[in-house]
């Protein structure tokens, strides 16, 4: 079992009558709530799901770069679900929209937490079919594709799927360690 934790954006008034939000106690737990008991808002915070797929062909896993992440971050096939949509469905979508590539959704790898953003990740185990990567230029600026056997987990968010879909495969390769990028 798991917990996220909260992550505290920075809302100051009340979306909906601008008063000023303060924190009080609301279903057992403190929360930012307009202080205007009249306006009755309440920021709960809650998780985003986000779907997640190791998508590959055989043993070998497609690895997408975000734009405006470090030329060395790459991860798996990401994106939000949508309303009306199954798990399934919604990354089935994404792989098609990121990838350009219809696939079979697998198995639901886990479900996993990813703190630092306040997401809950769904992540599935999903076959591509045969065809040409087109990455989707709006969202991506480059991907790869990692050998099993050269692929290795990262410690957290989408990283816990990758372990666990290499060790259902037996391959318990070493986590890679996150680089400290200096500011400056």
């Amino acid at each position: 079992m798991f917990r996220v934790r909260s992550m505290q954006y920075d809302y100051k008034y009340c979306p909906i009558c601008k008063n000023k939000l303060i924190i009080k106690e609301e279903g057992g737990l403190e929360r930012k709530r307009c202080s205007d008991l009249e306006c009755e808002f309440v920021f709960w915070n809650n998780p985003t799901p986000v779907l997640a797929a190791v998508a590959h062909r055989d043993d070998e896993v497609v690895l997408v770069q975000s734009i405006g992440w470090p030329t060395h971050w790459y991860s798996l096939v990401t994106g939000f679900m949508e309303a009306g949509e199954s798990p399934e469905e919604g990354i089935a979508r994404e792989v098609k929209e990121e990838t350009g590539l219809d696939c079979a959704v697998g198995p639901l790898l886990g479900i996993y937490e990813f703190s630092q953003m306040n997401q809950i990740i769904i992540a599935y185990d999903v076959l591509l079919s045969e065809g040409e990567i087109i990455i989707d230029e709006s969202e991506l600026v480059d991907y790869k594709i990692v050998h099993s056997s050269q692929l290795r987990p990262w410690p957290s968010g989408t990283g816990q799927a990758v372990k666990k879909w290499l060790s259902q495969r037996g391959i318990e390769n070493e986590e890679m360690g996150f680089k400290k990028i200096k500011k400056g």
